[in-house]
């Protein structure tokens, strides 16, 4: 996916954000359809990974939709790639 692949060793701007995470339909209607897991935050919702995660691997932050998670990352694209992630109390 081009979030990695044009920032390898050139991030952006570390940030920390605290949303919520959803599943919610990829690309619909198209051949990259697939579910999601998408960052839904006062700034904006952002589809979600791991940084260094394989995107066409299933998302370890999936078993945590519905949960609020603080996240340490940066932004590409649409793609927040989170670099470390925790839970907040409900």
């Amino acid at each position: 996916m081009s979030a990695d692949k044009n920032n390898q060793g050139n991030h952006p701007s570390t940030i920390t954000l605290t949303g919520r995470l959803v599943l919610r339909t990829f690309g619909k209607f198209s051949k990259s359809e697939h579910l999601g897991v998408f960052l839904v935050t006062a700034q904006g919702d952002y589809l979600i990974r791991p940084a260094g995660c394989n995107p066409f691997m299933e998302n370890p932050l999936m078993e945590q939709a519905g949960k609020t998670i603080t996240t340490t990352g940066y932004i590409v694209d649409y793609v927040f790639l989170a670099q470390s992630w925790q839970e907040e109390p409900d």
